[in-house]
């Protein structure tokens, strides 16, 4: 298991040049297989488009944002998830201020993963990774770890226990590998 700091994570453009993502965990045998990454989204603007993939989005910090998925409006606060595909038409449209974001997305054909908000004294196994939403501390298998907003812990033993001592995470939940 590692612990990513957010401060560590260099930025990246999007796809289509609108926005920054950083990276926290990705599967890079060619091109990526799976990614977990954040972003900061400070207006309006659209999302890059990925056919082919399955994505999950989740604020994890500021107000919110609608998404506007192929011209219907999904509203996302503080740690909603909203899943959609890749190839969907995705605009988001902040509540007035800027929004981090938590990130989500896998290829068709590799492990199913899926977004799931673990708020304190929630505890689960089959966690991959997580990111706090705020500050928060985290047990994984008896060991605890102090994280800051959008830090990481990463690449997790899928068996471990994972408890949400305070505070509250984006918890990648799923297989590991092809089931």
């Amino acid at each position: 298991m590692i612990v990513q700091r957010r401060s560590d994570r260099p930025g990246v453009p999007w796809r289509n040049g609108l926005g920054v993502q950083y990276e926290i965990d990705a599967d890079h045998a060619t091109e990526w297989i799976w990614r977990l990454s954040t972003a900061d989204i400070d207006r309006d603007v659209p999302f890059s488009s990925f056919p082919g993939v399955h994505r999950v989005f989740c604020v994890g910090g500021g107000t919110g944002v609608t998404l506007e998925v192929n011209g219907r409006d999904v509203e996302c606060g503080t740690r909603d998830v909203a899943r959609f595909d890749g190839d969907d038409a995705v605009h988001a449209r902040v509540w007035g201020g800027p929004v981090q974001a938590v990130n989500l997305m896998w290829r068709d054909g590799s492990p199913w993963r899926d977004l799931a908000v673990m708020d304190g004294g929630a505890s689960r196994r089959g966690v991959l990774a997580v990111v706090a939403s705020g500050a928060s501390t985290v047990s994984v298998a008896g060991a605890v770890h102090e994280l800051g907003h959008l830090d990481a812990l990463i690449r997790i033993d899928e068996w471990a226990d994972v408890t949400v001592l305070d505070g509250a995470v984006a918890a990648v939940v799923g297989a590991s590998r092809p089931v």
